[in-house]
């Protein structure tokens, strides 16, 4: 029998609730040397939250192992991931581009401390904290995550950071879901 666990932040007051990301681009800051996510909710608040490499070295590991785990028995895991990866980049590639999330000088910017991932059903619900009340929810279905890995691939490459960390399955070359690109995440 699975346990239900109540989420802390339904019933809320709105200045207790975490920010529920609904869009967001990523970007490399080349002053701070971190990538940021400038966001926004369904109500049009933004947000910008600062990622340092020591942080993202240790999660994309995490990211990259739930979808391997998502292979077929039998079948080379390294072929499968590389395969749906594929697929997932030419969907992109047919969409209309969006405009990317500006964060306004006044919204709200904060550095993330940890990160915590939890598993859902079609693919992981990722909290960002960082001091005193900052929090932040990405809600990230399993094709939403391979194009977070093609976009912060892109943006260790412009940073000139190390790209070991990332699975041999993305590849080496850098993908049209370039440094900057826009997740929607509904």
């Amino acid at each position: 029998m699975a346990e239900q666990v109540q989420d802390p932040s339904i019933g809320a007051p709105p200045e207790e609730r975490p920010f529920a990301v609904q869009t967001f681009t990523l970007r490399y800051d080349p002053a701070e040397d971190r990538i940021y996510l400038n966001a926004v909710d369904a109500t049009g608040a933004k947000q910008t939250i600062y990622l340092t490499r020591r942080l993202m070295d240790q999660i994309i590991p995490v990211v990259a192992k739930h979808l391997e785990d998502k292979t077929p028995k039998g079948i080379p895991a390294d072929l499968v991931q590389s395969m749906t990866q594929e697929r997932v980049r030419q969907a992109r590639k047919a969409e209309p581009p969006a405009e990317p999330v500006q964060a306004d000088l006044d919204a709200p910017r904060w550095l993330c401390t940890t990160i915590l991932i939890q598993k859902r059903p079609a693919g992981l619900a990722v909290t960002l904290t960082g001091d005193a009340a900052d929090k932040a929810q990405i809600p990230l279905a399993d094709p939403h995550l391979r194009t977070v890995l093609d976009i912060f691939r892109n943006s260790y490459a412009k940073a000139g950071w190390d790209l070991r960390v990332f699975p041999d399955w993305l590849g080496s070359e850098q993908t049209a879901a370039g440094q900057g690109a826009q997740i929607r995440l509904n």
